[in-house]
């Protein structure tokens, strides 16, 4: 717990705080006075500094969820002289419904290890054609058409016990039309292998069964931490300062273990999927995708339109862009209805865009690389391109970043170089783009770090500045790559347009959120409604997790309403602090201001992990006491019979 304390303190100033139009950057501290941050504005967080309970507070609830444990039949185990036929069938009923004949099964001698691993496994593979075949059939024979039934049947497996030499074959965790129903039938059909198999009859034939998992009540706890604040002048550290007074007051709640969702969730669905890495939408998002998005982004939900050479490939692995192909979305569009708060120009101060880019292997020199390109009306609002030319002996690929900004009657263009390497292109970068009007310049930066205006190797001209206000207007449109075609491939594998000229986030906040595979089985998972990505507002939907496959989470139960992907937040816990001192401490030898702030956290320690309230067993022992028998007092109390009329409300 106080991990994700500490957690939850960096990923609130990351996204909160900052120094101007510059974000601050975050990382665990030291008590050490010695200790000094690499970079300015900068937070540290060091803790705990204190750690007692709370006993004017009340400790937590303990937290149940119903966990449905699939019908299932586990065959006799075979000995070595035990064999199957070849060419064998099996006729299966699932859920007192669903029949499927399996033909075609193979055989062999149960004396080889890997006899039994096979059958399971042409058993399973059986079972998935059958499904995507259409051959389930109802009881009279006519082929199975519940969508529900047929989407649960997807669950049913057969497995190898290599320990006790059986196979097992388990059904599906049932579907509410049906009770929840669930268990394996074997029925006889011709050539039928289920006596060879150990199945006819079976060693255990069990109907699917519910059980609760259990988390202990927590134990209120307190636990005191300190924020470090660095800022290179007096005037930055006031704005920071500004904004600790905003996202981090004296008194405030704090998400642990935060989450972002991958798609949408709709409602009654009883599964999300959640991003690996990503960074939250803010209420300034223009446009916003991340690697698993399909077609949609997340700022406002609108479409992402490709044509023929780009698509997002599997496994959320981001956005390919290839030959002539183009991925475009409209921002900023003009409402249906007219509003008073829709402005005309959305970032008149300027705006910033981040990229994250990977190019294929393969460049050579005089190649250039459309990125991407914000239009309106006609004019490139921002444009970045990547230019490769041969300096040396080093191939170098020079970022240029080109914006229009008008100025009285007219327009001017401002323009930044930068070289990087090739090779770091092909690794893949974050490449934040920050448009400053007033300046007339775009700053350019690479996985956090500025652009080195001093180095005459990477940057060989100045920026060009022109100051004005931006020409963003409504329906604007974002393209990535160009209709006139892009000579290497590349990947985005994520995209954030904000209406404000800011500075990139610290890269660590998109690696620190908490993936689906972090997560165990009875973890509380919440969904909150949240419009910066740290800040959860009043709806919410809380339930435990049962399952996780791959970046999908499986949730005791239905979730009650509809939940945006960028405007939904998902957490585990949360809890409540409040200022106890603020001091100044001051580095005049290094030029570095600092002001320290210790909190105090209220927090539920919870258990590490969750419990159950019973165990699957395949032979179940009941030890029945006799009415009126006497009992040792040491015995166990075991299970009381008692008559129904007269057994009073609570006994049973």
């Amino acid at each position: 717990m106080i991990r994700e304390i500490l957690s939850g303190l960096l990923w609130q100033g990351r996204m909160a705080l900052r120094s101007g139009d510059v974000r601050v950057f975050a990382a665990h501290g030291y008590v050490d006075e010695g200790y000094r941050p690499s970079r300015v504005p900068f937070l540290s967080v060091v803790g705990p500094l204190g750690l007692f309970p709370e006993p004017e507070r009340e400790n937590g609830r303990t937290g149940v969820a119903t966990v449905r444990v699939p019908g299932h039949v586990i065959g006799r185990p075979r000995a070595p002289t035990d064999s199957v036929p070849p060419n064998g069938s099996l006729k299966l009923r699932l859920d007192g419904r669903a029949t499927v004949t399996l033909t075609g099964l193979p055989g062999g001698s149960f004396a080889s290890t890997a006899t039994g691993p096979a059958l399971a496994a042409a058993i399973h593979t059986k079972l998935a054609d059958a499904l995507t075949g259409g051959l389930f059939q109802e009881p009279t024979g006519a082929p199975l058409t519940d969508p529900l039934l047929l989407e649960a049947l997807a669950a049913v497996a057969a497995r190898w016990d290599a320990e006790g030499g059986r196979l097992a074959l388990s059904s599906d965790p049932g579907i509410a039309s049906m009770a929840f129903r669930s268990s394996v039938e074997v029925l006889p059909v011709t050539g039928s292998i289920a006596g060879p198999l150990g199945l006819e009859p079976p060693e255990r034939a069990q109907e699917g069964r519910a059980f609760l998992s259990k988390i202990r009540a927590p134990k209120a706890m307190a636990i005191d931490v300190q924020v470090d604040l660095w800022a290179g002048s007096q005037v930055d550290l006031a704005s920071i300062m500004d904004t600790v007074a905003l996202s981090i007051p004296t008194r405030g709640q704090m998400v642990l273990r935060p989450s972002l969702l991958a798609e949408d969730v709709l409602d009654g669905a009883t599964s999300l999927r959640l991003l690996t890495r990503g960074e939250p939408t803010t209420l300034l998002s223009l446009a916003h995708l991340e690697a698993s998005d399909q077609n949609l982004e997340r700022a406002r939900g609108g479409r992402v339109d490709l044509t023929p050479g780009a698509s997002f490939l599997p496994a959320s692995e981001g956005l390919r862009l290839s030959g002539t192909g183009t991925a475009s979305v409209l921002v900023y569009p003009t409402p249906a209805v007219p509003d008073a708060f829709h402005a005309g120009n959305p970032a008149p101060e300027g705006l910033a865009l981040s990229v994250g880019l990977k190019v294929t292997p393969g460049a050579v020199a005089a190649q250039t690389l459309p990125v991407a390109v914000l239009m309106s009306q006609a004019q490139p609002v921002l444009r970045l391109v990547v230019r490769y030319e041969q300096v040396g002996t080093r191939l170098m690929g020079e970022v240029v970043a080109t914006a229009t900004l008008a100025q009285g009657a007219g327009t001017q263009v401002a323009e930044t170089r930068w070289r990087l390497a090739a090779e770091q292109l092909e690794a893949g970068v974050a490449l934040h783009a920050r448009l400053e009007a007033g300046e007339g310049v775009v700053w350019l930066s690479v996985d956090g770090t500025p652009q080195p205006l001093l180095d005459l190797e990477a940057t060989p001209a100045p920026p060009v500045a022109a100051p004005g206000a931006t020409v963003a207007a409504s329906d604007m449109v974002l393209t990535l790559g160009a209709q006139t075609g892009t000579p290497l491939d590349f990947t985005v594998d994520h995209l954030h347009l904000v209406a404000e000229p800011v500075g990139p986030l610290d890269p660590a906040l998109r690696r620190s959120i908490t993936a689906a595979p972090r997560l165990k089985p009875g973890d509380v998972v919440v969904l909150g409604a949240s419009e910066d990505g740290y800040r959860v507002g009043k709806r919410r939907f809380q339930a435990l997790v049962l399952g996780v496959d791959g970046d999908a989470v499986t949730l005791s139960k239905p979730v009650e309403g509809d939940w945006a992907r960028g405007r939904t937040l998902v957490f585990q816990e949360e809890c409540f602090f409040f200022q106890t001192q603020l001091r100044r401490r001051d580095d005049l030898l290094n030029h570095l201001y600092r002001c320290c702030v210790d909190y105090r956290v209220s927090a539920l320690m919870d258990e590490p992990n969750a419990r159950t309230t019973a165990r699957l067993v395949e032979k179940p022992l009941v030890d029945l006491t006799a009415r009126g028998a006497s009992r040792g007092a040491s015995g166990h109390p075991g299970t009381s019979v008692v008559e129904v009329d007269t057994a009073r409300r609570g006994t049973i």
